[in-house]
């Protein structure tokens, strides 16, 4: 659920906006209420102050409301940068790699979840200190490994089922009913979040999308960087898009051994590992490979 709008920023927003609006309007108001305010101060100052203060402050709004369609502007630039850059050959692979033999499509999915960490790292190089990362479930569905970290330094731990931590980042994959999962400010939501524990060493803000099919869960994208409030839902729905191109990726991966259609063959359905990895199950399928407890490495 997105977070709500705080009543007083909406108001300052509002006034940003009629402000620059009526921009002309504006700032002749403002002019007329700092000269009103400055023959009013000469009777008795204190009276002069209030018309002064309000028209200072409708220039400010306007410079404000400008300032942030600009910077909105650079982001929606940025994200239709890396969506026609990034996304559109992801999705275009997605389509071509289908009639492949399976090694090559596995090789393909490795290599397209290496890409998308690089691209999300690029695509936001505005937000400091971005960690964008690639999880994928390991063979035996008890892990999620960090396969593909690009940005900080800082590398990620795995997710592992049976502790908390990792109990709460396959719920994203399990449960999550969105495309995305965005905690804004962990020092105030992140007690309250239903999809993470742990300690948030070097980050105060995330975003995970899961990767998965309408049968099996494979992993997730996340982004994370140190300063509160820096990702937002913008950003989430461009990595929710990524994460769902994956997915075609590591659905055509999972596949039967030979390219064409095969269902019968199809990993997760028979419950057996045909070449390399076998996805997870979703909860309610049938001989799921999901089951059991690991206990967290250090």
């Amino acid at each position: 659920m997105k977070k709500p709008v705080n009543p007083l920023l909406g108001t300052i927003s509002w006034l940003g906006y009629i402000a620059h609006r009526h921009k002309p309007l504006a700032l002749s108001l403002s002019g007329l209420l700092v000269a009103f305010g400055g023959i009013v101060s000469g009777i008795v100052i204190w009276w002069g102050v209030p018309p002064i203060v309000v028209g200072v402050i409708i220039p400010a709004l306007d410079l404000w409301w400008e300032r942030r369609s600009k910077n909105n502007n650079e982001l929606t630039s940025a994200r239709e940068k890396v969506l026609e850059e990034a996304l559109a050959p992801l999705l275009e692979l997605a389509a071509t790699v289908t009639f492949r033999p399976r090694d090559k499509r596995v090789e393909t999915a490795e290599a397209a979840a290496m890409r998308v960490a690089g691209d999300l790292r690029a695509a936001f190089t505005s937000v400091p200190g971005v960690r964008a990362v690639v999880f994928v479930v390991s063979t035996d569905g008890l892990r999620m490994e960090p396969r593909f970290p690009a940005g900080r330094p800082d590398r990620p731990r795995d997710f592992v089922r049976g502790t908390e931590r990792g109990d709460q980042a396959f719920r994203i994959l399990d449960e999550l009913p969105g495309r995305f999962v965005i905690v804004e400010d962990l020092r105030a939501e992140g007690a309250d979040t239903p999809y993470w524990a742990g300690t948030g060493a070097h980050y105060s803000t995330f975003i995970a999308a899961p990767i998965r099919s309408t049968e099996h869960a494979f992993g997730m994208v996340t982004i994370d960087a140190p300063d509160p409030g820096s990702l937002d839902h913008q950003h989430g729905s461009t990595i929710a898009l990524f994460a769902a191109a994956l997915g075609i990726l590591f659905a055509e991966a999972a596949r039967g051994a030979t390219g064409g259609p095969d269902p019968e063959k199809r990993n997760g359905r028979d419950g057996k590992d045909q070449t390399h990895q076998t996805p997870r199950e979703l909860p309610g399928r049938e001989n799921g490979n999901a089951g059991g407890k690991a206990q967290e490495g250090s």
